[in-house]
């Protein structure tokens, strides 16, 4: 706790780093020729492709917005929102660095009360965008290490299966 009984917030688990791009193909392709990438997985959402791979412990998370889809009604359209907006303004770039944390209520209203924006927060405590606000400010997600371990055990496509399932259920949370 810091010195206004506020709880500071301590990074324990950098999971995930999200970058948006206009051409989902291109990018795994030059990404693994540049740097072997790969194996890549892949998942349609809708108004969202997604390409997924890890180095290490560390997943890359490529999003790109779908031509001609509406975002209306659509699971992810607060987040395919924010990416389409980060696209306009700096086009194919870094979005947001995922953190792991244990519950992402608990932890995204603790940084609210520190100064942070919650840009948008799934209604599940699946995941949350936090605004850092201020000097250096950048775009955070809090991700449930349970989420960021599915992911790696499972794979991306059938995590986004299973989480699209569950939210059009209204369940609370995705289970391993």
């Amino acid at each position: 706790m810091g010195k206004s009984g506020i709880h500071k917030f301590k990074v324990e688990k950098v999971c995930q780093i999200g970058v948006v791009v206009k051409d989902l193909d291109k990018v795994v392709q030059a990404w693994s020729n540049l740097f072997g990438f790969g194996p890549w997985t892949f998942v349609d959402a809708g108004a969202v492709r997604a390409a997924s791979v890890f180095v290490g412990p560390i997943q890359f998370e490529l999003m790109q917005l779908v031509e001609g889809q509406s975002l209306e009604g659509n699971p992810l359209e607060k987040e395919a929102k924010l990416y389409r907006k980060y696209l306009e303004a700096w086009g194919d770039g870094v979005h947001h660095i995922a953190f792991g944390v244990e519950d992402v209520k608990a932890e995204a209203a603790k940084l609210s009360a520190q100064g942070a924006t919650v840009l948008t927060q799934e209604p599940n405590g699946q995941w949350a965008y936090i605004e850092s606000s201020g000097p250096g400010s950048v775009i955070f997600e809090l991700l449930p290490l349970s989420t960021y371990e599915a992911i790696k055990e499972k794979g991306l496509p059938a995590f986004v299966e299973e989480y699209l399932r569950i939210l059009n259920k209204g369940a609370n949370q995705v289970t391993k």
